[in-house]
């Protein structure tokens, strides 16, 4: 079938109604001509992995597509680069690993990361983008010294998909959702259906996907650490929106109640907690800066020196 009789069929079908249609990504090298007013380079990063112990299981594939794009109105241009590289763990894969990603052990055997191509195009980008930073940032941060440097977004999070009518934000559905499909599960083609997927509009605002992202993650907030919060306040603190960090450390202690917020809502979120979690003690909560250069690394979830008392 040539391609103008597919489009004729597609027409078709979707001319009754009862049909929707999803196509095959095929990753374009150009979305918009021309040149941007103020030029950025981004990175779309995504990672495979061992495991999904960000402390102990290992990267096995990294994949990244570093793009133009415009830092006023989030338009992407051109893409500029693409890096598909595998690393041996030393370790044999579980068959969970092989059966999701389709990589086995002789695909790995004597591989390596190429540290340079990686941290070059890491010290190019004003921004790195994965689909859940905080999982990908929190493994590059242990093996790529420049993660640690560099400001951060993320597509699953740093936009409302559910104010947009989606009502899921895995990455395939996001996908199908918008139009396109693709072979997920391998570190290349989740970058690139990642920076496609931001080059959509939105259903209902109609704004461009990576410039909503970009707008969140130019936002200042503020991280709150309820520290020694009463046992019998931690069903208000969830209501609230707190969660729970297990592996937190401070002063000895293990455990806390943490949230964060926009910076300007700072003031009012102290006053909640002196009247509602630390009535009659005194309030023993703690807050520090968050932008894209903490966001979704581990230290945003620690203490910092520099991190505001009450």
């Amino acid at each position: 079938m040539s391609t103008l009789q597919e489009q004729q069929a597609i027409e078709l079908l979707q001319a009754t109604g009862n049909y929707r249609i999803s196509q095959r990504l095929h990753a374009p090298s150009v979305y918009n001509t021309g040149k941007p007013e103020t030029p950025r380079i981004g990175l779309v990063v995504d990672t495979e992995t061992t495991g999904l112990n960000q402390q102990h299981d290992n990267i096995i594939e990294l994949g990244f597509v570093a793009f133009e794009y415009d830092a006023a109105s989030g338009l992407i241009y051109r893409v500029l680069h693409t890096y598909d590289g595998f690393e041996d763990p030393k370790e044999p894969l579980t068959d969970i690993v092989k059966e999701l990603t389709g990589i086995d052990d002789a695909m790995l055997h004597g591989q390596h990361l190429d540290d340079d191509e990686i941290q070059h195009w890491f010290q190019k980008a004003s921004l790195v983008i994965a689909h859940n930073a905080s999982f990908d940032r929190a493994m590059l941060e242990r093996r790529i010294p420049q993660a640690k440097q560099s400001a951060w977004a993320c597509s699953f999070a740093d936009i409302d998909w559910q104010a947009e009518g989606i009502s899921g934000r895995k990455l395939d559905y996001l996908a199908f959702c918008m139009g396109f499909f693709f072979d997920g599960h391998r570190a290349v083609n989740d970058a690139q259906a990642t920076l496609h997927l931001l080059s959509y509009r939105l259903p209902k605002s109609q704004h461009l996907a990576l410039g909503q992202l970009l707008q969140q993650a130019r936002k200042h907030q503020v991280r709150i650490f309820a520290l020694a919060a009463p046992y019998d306040k931690k069903d208000m603190l969830k209501e609230r929106g707190y969660r729970w960090l297990a592996d937190f450390q401070y002063a000895g202690k293990k455990g806390v109640w943490s949230c964060c917020l926009d910076e300007e809502q700072l003031e009012d979120e102290e006053a909640w907690l002196s009247s509602h979690i630390y009535t009659g003690k005194k309030a023993a909560f703690r807050s520090q800066l968050v932008t894209a250069q903490e966001r979704y690394s581990k230290r945003e979830l620690m203490i910092q020196d520099d991190a505001t008392r009450s």
